[in-house]
């Protein structure tokens, strides 16, 4: 059978199935990628004409017109379909995306955190993950996947069709930046994902379909609301902008993309020109120390780290006042330093942050030894309070 080998840039995220709906369909099992494009090199076999591939392409036809009109947008090119097998998919698509590295140092943090117990293996949930692609959209070509995609069920699967084909259309007509930051990729993403999911969902309902209510982060746990954030509240963020002033509006937001997850949560604030503060550490960390990681994590990232242990209506209370943070992660051998330093809008708000993280500490019963400093499983804990900023500064060894 002749193959294709073609370089290829995956547009944000692949459809999956999870435990959960989102929207009552079929959702991203590769969000867990840190960039908002996956690039991939990949072998894919000319797919076979059969009766399944003409239901497909005859439903894939179809959507194409409904999005253009939808959307307002046209392709620029024939838009191709691909059928693979679920085999294939973990195959080509499972410990080939993992940067295990990142994984690794993405566990560490979650733990630092106080988010997931050490027990965590972080690797194994995202290998877990590989097989349970649904569709996929990259440049001009959808690719479904014949174990999960049934074209029969042409309101569902038209839906999904519909999500893939909004993102082609974004990569053809505009330019979508990286982000620099976790906090920004989360937004940019949120707005990428979001614009996909309103078109799906506008299909859904002049197909006859009803809207289900969006998911909610508290019917997950929070690392996987961290992965879900741009399916949880991408599409009401756009639907905002687009009540404002229809298509036009949200195709502006690609020239102006929001910064911080706090623009998303809060749309009023994007469209007030709010921006996070930038922040800054006035101190260097000792030369023999190696930096693991310099980030930015934003409200949300907050939110999910005070909601692993807290209830959810003080953990939103307590993150809404953000304005800005830096997190620095080092090594030093098997020791770890973490600091990180959290901005605020008023006193206020600092001083609700800080009770809610002071309750934390003792929600996992960390030992209170001096003021403002707690010892917790081996780890040393410090708080810091300067002007508007709040410094967390964490010390331990890493355990394997």
């Amino acid at each position: 059978m002749r193959t294709e080998k073609s370089r290829i840039t995956v547009l944000l995220v692949l459809f999956t199935v999870l435990a959960g709906f989102i929207g009552g369909y079929l959702i991203a099992s590769m969000i867990v990628a840190h960039p908002s494009t996956i690039t991939i090199v990949k072998t894919v076999a000319e797919t076979p004409k059969d009766h399944y591939w003409n239901a497909t392409k005859n439903l894939l036809d179809h959507v194409i017109k409904w999005v253009e009109k939808d959307r307002g947008l046209r392709f620029d090119q024939n838009v191709k379909l691909v059928v693979l097998t679920k085999e294939w998919v973990i195959k080509h698509w499972g410990l080939g995306y993992l940067n295990l590295t990142e994984v690794e140092l993405e566990e560490e943090l979650y733990k630092a955190l106080f988010m997931v117990p050490e027990s965590y293996n972080l690797t194994k949930i995202k290998l877990g993950q590989s097989g349970c692609t649904v569709a996929a959209s990259a440049d001009n070509t959808i690719y479904v996947v014949k174990e999960y995609f049934d074209p029969s069920k042409r309101l569902q699967a038209g839906r999904v069709l519909a999500h893939e084909l909004t993102h082609i259309l974004q990569g053809v007509y505009f330019k979508i930046p990286e982000g620099r930051f976790h906090d920004e990729k989360q937004a940019i993403r949120a707005v990428i994902e979001g614009d996909a999911d309103l078109v799906a969902l506008d299909y859904l309902l002049e197909h006859g379909g009803k809207a289900e209510s969006q998911g909610h982060e508290e019917d997950f746990n929070p690392v996987t609301s961290i992965w879900l954030f741009p399916y949880l509240y991408g599409r009401e963020f756009i639907q905002y902008l687009r009540e404002l002033g229809g298509w036009k509006k949200v195709n502006e937001v690609y020239l102006r993309m929001p910064k911080s997850t706090a623009e998303i949560l809060h749309p009023e604030k994007y469209v007030e020109g709010w921006e996070p503060r930038k922040v800054e550490f006035m101190t260097k960390v000792e030369k023999d120390w190696r930096i693991l990681l310099r980030d930015r994590l934003g409200e949300f990232f907050i939110r999910q780290m005070l909601r692993a242990h807290l209830p959810m209506e003080v953990a939103v209370k307590a993150a809404e006042g953000w304005s800005g943070d830096l997190i620095e992660y080092y090594e030093k051998g098997e020791e770890r330093l973490l600091r990180w330093k959290i901005a605020w809008e008023n006193r206020e708000e600092l001083e609700e942050f800080l009770t809610a993280f002071i309750q934390l500490l003792k929600e996992i019963n960390a030992e209170k030894v001096s003021e403002n400093k707690w010892v917790w499983d081996d780890r040393i804990i410090n708080l810091r309070v300067e002007d508007l900023s709040i410094t967390l500064t964490e010390n331990f060894r890493i355990k394997h």
